[in-house]
């Protein structure tokens, strides 16, 4: 197992041009591949600005079997004066996925509790000081199998759950972790991007200390009846790519006291990501449900870019909540923020216009 920390990047640190933010998890490779979509009824009061939803493929039948809205993400690719956004067109992306995503994100808020919950956050588990050790090993392990980020949020959570409710000999933890990722990506993934046994034995050199493709199937096996053969976790990032899919700015928005440019959605959704994948390395996060965490994280994502004003009665009805209802939580986010990336939170910071600064 990695000695080292885990290293993350803030989204400012990426360059303008650059999809993904190299630290401690790589982006999602398949959102090259996507159905392009703009909504024009996210919210009767404003339009959405700049909206497009991208998918990976297949995803309309992924999405049939009750996978979550994790592959799609948001982004700008319409020309937009400075002054003056032209509203996004009129398709309606229920329709071209051919079902109600408001489903969906009904069905995420009653599964959430499967993993995550108040009642279930267990803040004296013997684990938790080795756990961020734990995260950015099996960050590592997800990236060199090319996994998508929301599998190894998956991998993460299930092995939260196992330790919340077992002994695990430490001798047993990295048997234990690569386990939980192989099966996470087994539900998570296409099937011909699941690891192959024999490769993740050799990758984690698990081989070495004598595990073969047997031993690790029943290592699989004890995940899955150490979780009850339910595997559909719900991360705040899952919860995020629902929000970005419906808006999470709008026509008249204000960026710095001026009208929004065309990067602002991309900008948005690195924050959103980069907040979520910090939030997951801490594990004091888990006190709050996935919903109620990935709509401060929206809001913490607005606040990043002084955008105003920083929740909106449409954001109130998308997500459920009302700002004060998540202001203990976009508290937590952004005094975390400013800890690990101290004067980050003091100021309204592009994602071009910081060098990059990391956390060792």
């Amino acid at each position: 197992m990695s000695n080292r920390m885990p290293t993350v990047i803030s989204p400012v640190a990426s360059r303008e041009e650059g999809d993904g933010v190299h630290g401690m998890f790589k982006p999602i490779s398949s959102w090259e591949h996507s159905i392009e979509v703009t909504m024009a009824d996210a919210s009767p009061l404003s339009r959405p600005f700049g909206l497009t939803v991208r998918s990976a493929p297949l995803l309309a039948a992924v999405l049939l079997v009750g996978r979550q809205l994790t592959a799609h993400h948001v982004s700008s690719h319409r020309s937009f004066a400075h002054n003056s956004p032209i509203p996004p067109s009129q398709e309606n992306m229920d329709e071209t996925l051919g079902m109600q995503t408001s489903d969906l994100y009904a069905s995420m808020l009653q599964t959430q509790t499967d993993y995550v919950s108040p009642q279930s956050y267990s803040p004296t588990s013997s684990y938790i000081p080795y756990r961020r050790y734990l995260v950015d090993w099996m960050s590592d392990v997800g990236e060199q199998c090319s996994l998508h980020t929301s599998t190894v949020h998956c991998g993460i959570l299930y092995l939260d759950k196992i330790f919340r409710e077992r002994e695990v000999p430490r001798g047993s933890w990295q048997l234990l972790a690569t386990a939980c990722l192989s099966v996470a990506a087994k539900y998570e993934e296409a099937e011909e991007h699941c690891p192959h046994i024999p490769d993740l034995l050799r990758l984690t050199k698990l081989s070495s200390v004598g595990h073969t493709s047997l031993s690790f199937r029943e290592g699989e096996v004890q995940v899955l009846r150490n979780l009850g053969w339910k595997l559909r976790a719900i991360p705040p990032l899952h919860v995020i790519g629902y929000y970005l899919s419906k808006g999470a700015t709008f026509v008249d928005d204000a960026w710095q006291g001026r009208s929004l440019i065309e990067k602002i959605p991309k900008y948005i959704k690195k924050y959103a990501e980069f907040f979520c994948n910090l939030t997951l390395q801490e594990y004091s996060f888990q006190q709050y449900l996935p919903t109620h965490l990935a709509a401060a994280i929206l809001l913490a994502s607005r606040e990043a870019l002084q955008i105003s004003p920083r929740w909106r009665p449409e954001l109130e009805e998308l997500t459920g909540f009302e700002e004060k209802e998540i202001g203990e939580a976009f508290q937590h986010v952004w005094s975390y923020y400013e800890e690990q990336f101290p004067g980050h939170g003091e100021r309204s910071i592009s994602p071009r216009s910081v060098a990059a600064k990391t956390i060792q």
